[in-house]
């Protein structure tokens, strides 16, 4: 195979003698060493790894790695190992600590490393990560895989064609022509299905989308298809959703995202009505700006918000119609930001939004959150505000104003503050940091003003 050169070879005296180390270390390791490399493998063992394992034959290398990549990465991560073998590498993807979910494909491969910096790479591996614990049995339907253990074949196809209704009525509704496949996991289950996706689930999931992966997860029993009518459209309008407003640059406020979720699939219930209705009796209504990441953890705010979102939304489809929704769906492909999307589709910013749904929901005004500005202190003696008038302050010379100065550069009845100490402090700052000279000439400059 062909060496690369992993570093860029230093200025030569002379372009000839330049030209002849290039093609001196483009035409093999030093001392003529060399690595074959055999067919390689990749298995995998749910919550326990992935063992990566290349057959090779030679020596003479300095160094060997293993490059992997996930879907969605933005690029190659590079492993050294610790201890190569002579005639074996072998590496573990750690997958014990549940961070990596089933259904993620991955490619790698090895590479040896030769002392003058060239490389071999060995050929490369397609593994995908897959919960093993069960048999899983399969049925495809159009653009849906499903993927179960529990349950009879009727229940299946059931959850099936819920998922394929869910994703022709969320394309429609988004401006979406769905062509790529989705796998969707049904876990009869809790534990595994929160073992499938990872650390952190919250314990009232009941489904997730990566949209990353194309994949559905949901929790659902063999006696309980009814709840999967809600579930999974739900979860598959996010896999919509990602596909209509996908971009390198920013992410739809989550209100947004969950709240048409919850209005394709559901709609804007009376029970989400009525949690809306009472927060805003007793002055708890959160502002959807304080839903555009994370919803709260506590549950009965996690549902508040929730019921929020598809209040919001519905907000949105009532005031300005399904058109303007497809304008930002559009807004936010092309990498806008959130204000630049709604005044596209809307006329107005996301704050104007907020600040209508709040007030359609009886509240004119709500409280701020977060920094505030430090209230105004005593005044010393002398000192004055920026405009030379007096300032009112909470200290012993609260409302009593500034005596004017008056003298050269000073007209009468114009307030003046001595800055001369002030910037004989700033100079010895600065002659601390070794500007001796630039300190000397403010220093002289503050006392012959």
């Amino acid at each position: 195979m062909s060496h690369v050169r992993r570093f860029v070879v230093g200025r030569a005296a002379a372009a000839a003698v330049s030209a002849l180390v290039v093609l001196a270390a483009l035409a093999g390791p030093a001392g003529a060493a060399s690595v074959t490399f055999g067919t390689p493998s990749a298995t995998s063992s749910f919550g326990k790894g992935i063992v990566f394992t290349q057959p090779i034959n030679g020596s003479g290398f300095v160094e060997a790695d293993l490059v992997y990549e996930l879907i969605g990465d933005v690029g190659p991560t590079v492993v050294r190992l610790d201890k190569p073998g002579t005639t074996t590498l072998t590496y573990t993807f750690d997958t014990s600590n549940g961070e990596l979910q089933p259904n993620t494909p991955i490619t790698a491969h090895f590479q040896v490393v030769f002392s003058d910096g060239s490389t071999e790479q060995g050929p490369p591996m397609h593994v995908t990560y897959l919960d093993d614990r069960y048999n899983w049995k399969t049925l495809t339907g159009q653009l849906i895989t499903l993927h179960w253990y529990s349950g009879t074949d009727a229940f299946a196809q059931q959850a099936l064609t819920m998922g394929e209704a869910g994703v022709a009525k969320s394309a429609k509704f988004l401006g979406v022509t769905e062509t790529k496949p989705i796998d969707f996991y049904v876990y009869a289950d809790q534990q595994p299905f929160y073992d499938a996706l990872g650390p952190g689930t919250r314990d009232n999931v009941g489904g997730m989308a990566n949209t990353v992966t194309r994949t559905l997860f949901a929790l659902i029993a063999p006696n309980e298809l009814s709840y999967a009518q809600t579930v999974v459209p739900h979860e598959l309008t996010h896999v919509v959703f990602d596909d209509a407003t996908s971009n390198p640059y920013h992410a739809p406020p989550r209100w947004l995202n969950e709240g048409l979720a919850v209005y394709l699939s559901e709609g804007y219930i009376s029970s989400d009505r009525s949690l809306v209705s009472d927060a805003a009796n007793s002055k708890t209504l959160m502002p959807l700006a304080a839903l555009t990441g994370e919803f709260p953890t506590t549950a009965d705010q996690f549902y508040l918000a929730y019921a929020e979102s598809v209040s919001a939304a519905d907000y949105l489809i009532r005031t300005y119609g399904q058109a303007a929704i497809d304008k930002l769906m559009t807004a936010y492909a092309a990498g806008s930001s959130d204000d630049e999307a709604f005044t596209a589709a809307f006329g107005v910013d996301t704050a104007a939004v907020d600040k209508a749904w709040l007030s359609q929901n009886g509240v004119t005004a709500s409280p701020t959150f977060g920094p505030q500005p430090a209230p105004l202190g005593p005044v010393p003696s002398g000192w004055s505000n920026a405009g030379g008038g007096s300032v009112a302050t909470s200290g012993p010379d609260a409302g009593a104003s500034v005596a004017p100065t008056t003298g050269p550069g000073h007209p009468a009845g114009q307030s003046r503050v001595d800055s001369t100490p002030i910037v004989l402090v700033l100079a010895g700052l600065l002659a601390a940091a070794g500007l001796g000279l630039l300190a000397a000439a403010m220093a002289l400059h503050a006392r012959t003003r």
